[in-house]
């Protein structure tokens, strides 16, 4: 193993107890710049960015750990966290880090948190909403995502029935070109602040009855005689892409199996033998969630 890959073992091994030093000596030398959010708050944020590290140390891609520093900037930049308080996290990291690893592992490291506080000192650039855009059903997508955020559940449902029912929009356009893009302008809003968990829960909430009735109204596939088994791994608490992806190949004929969100490795590998799966489709959403990816892959091999 290089030094890179022993760095990223590392750093995934001991996150938990790096993250936890890194904060409480955050909390201690910083207080001001930590503000209300505590000790739990920032030990979870600092575990994120030594998943992040660990993948991009493996990837030996600096720039990969630079944009999920970005990313975080501009999430706490919406909420009116100072943009310094992320600094001195990374900072507190960066100390424990250095005094804790041994050399050969530390060796790669400060040239990707150079790389992070490079991406620090530069202006957040929010990202523009992609709707309504130039798509055909952009606007429709925009129009559901407004009724989500105004709480108004059976409206943003009516619009993407009454377009089937019209016949101006199709099964799969109504999955790919609206509910998915919708979901992305939530996520987006969530991020520069403009919503909330509780509003962008509720979407996703709204999303998933949609997407069961729209799929409700899809005409009798016959069956290619073939079954995909469909999950996030462990530890990824995302399931809606892993649905949307499902209904694809219901779509197709498949006999599609959904396992949602968080799967425990042992588990999918037993199921995926109990129904004879001719493919298995994981999703994963995060840097942190590459080890768990891998186990997965390596279980099913």
């Amino acid at each position: 193993m290089d030094s890179s890959g022993f760095a990223a073992t590392l750093l995934r091994a001991s996150a938990e107890g790096f993250a936890g030093l890194a904060a409480s000596r955050l909390m201690e030398g910083d207080p001001a710049l930590a503000g209300p959010a505590g000790f739990e708050a920032w030990r979870a944020h600092l575990r994120s960015q030594l998943g992040a590290l660990a993948a991009a140390v493996e990837d030996e891609a600096p720039e990969l750990f630079a944009a999920h520093v970005a990313w975080s900037r501009d999430a706490i930049a919406a909420r009116e966290v100072p943009v310094a308080a992320l600094g001195a996290a990374l900072v507190r990291l960066r100390e424990v880090l250095e005094e804790s690893l041994p050399n050969s592992a530390w060796a790669p490291l400060p040239a990707y948190f150079q790389r992070a506080r490079d991406e620090l000192a530069r202006r957040s650039a929010p990202q523009p909403s992609e709707l309504p855009g130039t798509e055909a059903h952009g606007q429709l997508a925009l129009d559901y995502v407004t009724a989500l955020v105004a709480g108004d559940e059976r409206r943003a449902v009516a619009l993407v029935l009454d377009a089937l029912d019209a016949g101006r929009l199709s099964i799969r356009d109504a999955l790919a070109a609206v509910l998915v893009p919708a979901q992305r302008e939530i996520g987006r809003q969530w991020h520069q602040g403009v919503i909330g968990v509780a509003e962008e829960h509720f979407g996703s909430i709204v999303t998933r009855k949609a997407l069961a009735r729209v799929l409700a109204l899809a005409p009798e596939v016959e069956p290619n005689g073939r079954t995909v088994v469909v999950a996030s791994v462990a530890q990824d608490a995302h399931d809606l892409g892993v649905q949307v992806v499902a209904a694809f190949f219901e779509l197709d004929g498949w006999r599609s199996i959904c396992l949602g969100a968080d799967t425990p490795s042992e588990d999918l590998v037993q199921l995926v033998v109990r129904f004879e799966a001719d493919l298995v489709a994981l999703g994963a959403t995060l840097d942190g969630q590459r080890e768990s990816t891998a186990r997965t892959i390596e279980a099913l091999r």
